[in-house]
Order: C-alpha cells, then sequence, then structure tokens
C-alpha cells in the first residue's frame, strides 16, 4: 500500500455463509493477485459477538491492510431479477425501483452496466439482516465495505459463455443463476440436499434472456431456475482474475476455485478490476414506535393568551402636521 492509499488492483473479498467466512485478498504488486486467502468457521450467525470474532480472526489471517472490502452474501430466500434501465432517468429509475418493492418484494436494487445496455438488479432479502453484517464487517476492522450479491460477484470470474451456473456454498445454502453474456439474468437461493459443500458447476447451454420477464412470484422463480438447470449438462469452466486464468489448487487447499469463487469475485470488484460498480440501495421500512408519536409540541396549545393587538400609529395628516407646526415645550 503507498502513501496515498490503496493503488487499483488491492482489494479483498469476503463470502458470509452459515458455517463460515472466506476470503481473499489481492495486492498489485504480486503477479498472481492473490497473496492471502483463509476460512474461518462462525459458531452462530445470528450473533453479533461471534460474526465479529470470525471476521476479526479472518482480517488477522488476510493481513490488517486498509484496502477496500466487498462482502458477498444471498442467504437462504433471497431471489434475484433484472429489468432494462437503458436511457431512464432518475425520476424513472425511482419509479422501476418502486415497482420492483412492490410487485417481486425486491427492495435492494443496483445498477449494471453492461456495454450500451444498463439493467435495474431486484435483490429480494432480508435488508436489516445485509445492513447488520455490513456493520459488523467495519466493526472488525475492515474500511470502506460495500454488499455485493454473491451472483454478481461470481459472474466475475465466469467466462462470458456461461450461462447456468450452481454454487454450493455451504451446507443448506446454494445459489443458482442464470446469465447471459456475463451479466446475470436471474438467481436464487434455493436448498442443497444431497451436495456436497463448497463446490461449483456450470453450464453454456443457451438459454432464452427473456424467459423471466413475466416472472413475479418468487416460489415461480425457483422452479423455473431448478428447471432450466436441470437441462443444462455441466461443462468445465476454470476461473478468470483480470483476464488471467486463475490457477487450479487440489480442492483440499483455501485457495481452491471451488472454496475462494466467490469471495475473489468480490475481491475483484473491490480492486476496481471490474469496471465501474454502483452500491446496492436498499429501501429500508421507516419503523415507527409509539414514543415517536408522542410529539406535545406539534399538538399541544402553547399559549392561552390573546393575539395581541397592532400598536397604533398616526396617520399621514398628522405626520404632516407634525412636522409644519411647531412643537411644545
Amino acid at each position: 500500500m503507498s502513501a496515498i492509499g490503496p493503488a487499483r488492483g488491492d482489494g479483498i473479498g469476503i463470502e458470509i455463509t452459515h458455517d463460515l467466512v472466506r476470503g481473499v485478498r489481492l495486492s498489485s504488486d504480486e503477479p498472481g493477485r492473490v497473496i492471502a486467502a483463509a476460512e474461518v468457521p462462525v459458531m452462530s450467525p445470528f450473533g453479533d459477538r461471534a460474526m465479529v470474532d470470525a471476521f476479526v480472526r479472518l482480517r488477522a489471517e488476510l493481513g490488517d491492510a486498509l484496502v477496500p472490502t466487498r462482502v458477498a452474501v444471498f442467504p437462504p430466500g433471497s431471489v434475484l431479477t433484472r429489468v432494462d434501465a437503458t436511457g431512464l432517468s432518475a425520476n424513472d429509475l425511482n419509479a422501476v425501483r418502486s415497482d420492483l418493492a412492490s410487485s417481486r418484494h425486491a427492495s435492494s436494487s443496483i445498477l449494471v452496466d453492461d456495454g450500451p445496455r444498463r439493467w435495474l438488479i431486484g435483490v429480494a432479502w432480508d435488508d436489516t439482516d445485509i445492513r447488520r453484517l455490513e456493520e459488523l464487517t467495519e466493526r472488525a476492522g475492515f474500511v470502506d465495505v460495500a454488499i455485493d450479491p454473491s451472483p454478481l460477484a461470481l459472474v466475475r470470474v465466469l467466462d462470458t459463455t456461461i450461462t447456468h451456473l450452481r454454487r454450493d456454498a455451504a451446507a443448506d445454502q446454494s445459489i443458482a443463476a442464470i446469465v447471459s453474456g456475463g451479466s446475470v439474468v436471474a438467481a436464487a437461493a434455493i436448498d442443497s440436499v444431497g451436495r456436497m459443500a463448497p463446490a461449483l458447476s456450470c453450464s453454456d447451454v443457451a438459454v432464452s434472456v427473456g424467459w423471466f420477464d413475466d416472472v413475479d412470484e418468487p416460489a415461480e422463480l425457483v422452479v423455473e431456475i431448478r428447471r432450466l438447470l436441470d437441462d443444462a449438462p455441466p461443462v468445465d469452466s476454470p476461473l478468470w482474475l483480470a483476464g488471467h486464468m486463475y490457477p487450479g489448487f487440489p480442492p483440499h487447499d483455501v485457495r481452491a476455485p471451488e472454496r475462494q469463487c466467490v469471495a475473489i469475485g468480490a475481491a475483484i470488484g473491490a480492486a476496481g478490476l471490474a469496471g465501474r460498480l454502483r452500491p446496492v440501495d436498499m429501501l429500508m421500512p421507516v419503523v415507527t414506535t409509539s414514543s415517536e408519536l408522542e410529539r406535545p409540541w406539534a399538538i399541544e396549545r402553547l399559549s392561552d393568551l390573546p393575539t395581541p393587538r397592532s400598536p397604533a400609529t398616526i396617520g399621514r395628516t398628522k405626520r404632516m402636521l407634525a412636522r409644519i407646526l411647531p412643537r411644545r415645550r
């Protein structure tokens, strides 16, 4: 790290699961860019102290570096879809965001540039829990923390010919996605019954990009994605890191592609190697309590005194006479 701050190519990517957190640190000075990788178990994913402890241990393994960090997460029950936002103004984008929140329960959104096209990615998940994980990551000492949906982070390290992917991150935590030209069309968190984790499987079978345009219900979206995955034969797909093929480490190695694929994608985004990335916008609900409604200064009468009268003033004629006639002593 230079004296003026981190250089382009320096970044940390973290993948969060129920069982453990994975992390990768990239450096612009390293030929292979990956200088550290680690996995840390999580004792209790619902306890703040346990999560902070896991993040602190992960930071110690990666090195105490003040570089940007992206946290990839896609908990069970999450779904992701996209709509075309090319050429829309700010007001039109807000209208589309509101429509996604009401029709598809996608209260989070992110803009993604795809050449001349622009997509608005709507994500339906627990926004409160996502904000909690972001705050806990910052509390552990990571800087410039941003949230990254795991499907978006994963496609950054895959070839653009990949159209189907399934990521088995941990027990009972898997991700399935349909991709077109390196852009996620739809994704959902699915069950992992009978699957070994961690694992990554891909396919390059052609798919219609407009298949999910009229799918609004999350349950229907999951069914359609699973059906398309079942009909897609798997193919071998290496990982790509800034134009270079990622080494094929053995599965037991902590740097193995099937272990760190999502964390590497998040690190690429944090290091500025994936073009312009925008933050996730969340339409957080306004929580109103009874104490906030008790505002006596807004409804209570402040005074019972009558309105004071305006002071009497002399007229125009008396003012002119006062100037002409001499004053009495």
